[in-house]
Formats: structure tokens, C-alpha cells, sequence
């Protein structure tokens, strides 16, 4: 239980640095706009990802 308390102090000092609250919603919306376009791609069948020609 102690590793889970140092680690709960570590985030709530980190949260209480500045920018950290527009941070985290930054990544969060980020990670939805991530999982929204997987999801579009699975519903169409294009979950591979292409490789661009190589320009050599």
C-alpha cells in the first residue's frame, strides 16, 4: 500500500503545478479523437495502416 501512496502524493503534486489541469484535458481529448478515428476505421475495414511510398 505504501507504493500506491507515494504515487497518489506524486499525482496530486504534479496536478497542483500550473498548466497541469489544461494539460491533462489536452492529452484526454487527444486520446478521444484517437479512439474516435479507430473505431471509423474499423467500422470501414481500414484498421492497417498504409505505408507511404518510399521517395528513393
Amino acid at each position: 500500500m505504501k507504493e500506491r501512496a507515494e504515487w497518489d502524493d506524486l499525482r496530486e503534486r504534479r496536478v497542483a503545478e500550473s498548466g497541469a489541469t489544461e494539460a491533462y484535458e489536452a492529452a484526454r481529448i487527444a486520446f478521444e479523437l484517437g479512439r474516435t478515428a479507430r473505431e471509423l476505421r474499423e467500422r470501414r475495414g481500414r484498421l492497417r495502416l498504409r505505408r507511404r511510398p518510399d521517395p528513393a
